[in-house]
């Protein structure tokens, strides 16, 4: 007697009927999984075949059970990352927003997690005082941003000079898509 089930996906749902993970195989052959909160909002993917942690300048510090991390600390370890990073892919902006609008289950697999170089026309300045510090660049709208890309507080005088209408190319880890848009952090002008 075999023990083997066969498909494609596996959704595991609380006693409401809604999805809490999903259990996939990725467009690379590895097992996946995505965790979502009870509003559906996924907030997680874990790649189930790591079985240790990265060791490096890129590894997760340890934080105290009692302990958060918080945004800004999230945000310095992000833009280590990627600094130390070579990009794995190379998309323009209208194209990673087109995949995730198309399918975002693949996109995810595709571009979530993962340093990026991303080339685009920006649409939209941020550089506010309160570390709200970012760049949106161009999906397929001509007036809103639908790929922001956060930067760091040290590199205010960068974004600060940056217009409307200008042609960027950016490195950064593309970290969700939440309310039709694609989210960069860590980001570096190239």
């Amino acid at each position: 007697m075999s023990n083997i089930v066969k498909a494609t996906e596996f959704h595991l749902v609380d006693p409401m009927g809604r999805t809490r993970s999903k259990i996939y195989i990725s467009d690379e052959g590895k097992p996946t999984a995505d965790i979502f909160d009870s509003t559906g909002e996924m907030v997680n993917r874990v790649d189930l075949q790591k079985t240790q942690q990265r060791i490096g300048p890129t590894a997760h510090q340890t934080v105290l059970p009692h302990q958060k991390e918080t945004l800004s600390s999230w945000h310095a370890r992000i833009a280590n990352e990627v600094a130390t990073c070579q990009p794995k892919l190379r998309v323009g902006s209208y194209k990673l927003y087109i995949d995730f609008t198309e399918n975002n289950t693949v996109a995810s697999g595709k571009y979530l997690n993962e340093v990026i170089e991303i080339a685009g026309e920006v649409v939209d300045v941020s550089a506010k005082h309160f570390g709200d510090l970012h760049v949106g660049l161009k999906g397929i709208s001509n007036y809103t941003a639908e790929v922001i890309c956060h930067f760091t507080e040290d590199q205010t005088a960068i974004v600060s000079n940056m217009k409307p209408g200008a042609k960027i190319r950016i490195k950064g880890k593309c970290t969700e898509y939440v309310n039709k848009r694609v989210k960069v952090w860590g980001c570096q002008v190239l």
